[in-house]
């Protein structure tokens, strides 16, 4: 399947609006403008960035004042609790071609997990989040 050329540098794209080689420059022109405040956690955004295939096949660091009406759904578990949330801006979603820019969706109501104990988090674990992420075992 075609996807056609990038208007950026010409290569084919791999996906619809994803040209691989400029999208993922995008991302690392970006590692310096944000952080988890986690060096691991950062480290394993910015693996999703660099290896993604397409638009939505990446995570993204958002600030938490970018979540508004954050409501705990849950009573909390041993290691976690469940909130419900409207994110602002919301997913960057489509290619404005002409603009040469990418579009956020706006506001759209997510699901965010609080992790208790996560500024202790261990490569492991996020090895072993990374997995279910990809839905393998």
């Amino acid at each position: 399947m075609s996807y056609g050329s990038c208007l950026d540098c010409e290569r084919q794209r791999i996906s619809i609006s994803w040209c691989k080689n400029c999208d993922i420059a995008f991302f690392k022109e970006n590692f310096r403008n944000w952080t988890s405040g986690n060096t691991i956690i950062d480290e394993f955004i910015r693996h999703t960035q660099l290896n993604a295939s397409k638009s939505t096949d990446y995570l993204e660091w958002i600030d938490y004042d970018q979540f508004d009406l954050v409501k705990n759904i849950n009573k909390g578990g041993a290691f976690s609790s469940i909130y419900s949330a409207v994110w602002l801006k919301g997913p960057i979603w489509k290619l404005d071609e002409q603009a040469d820019l990418w579009t956020r969706s706006g506001p759209i109501k997510v699901i965010l997990k609080r992790l208790n104990n996560s500024q202790n988090i261990s490569e492991e674990f996020v090895d072993q989040n990374y997995y279910l992420y990809l839905g393998q075992n």
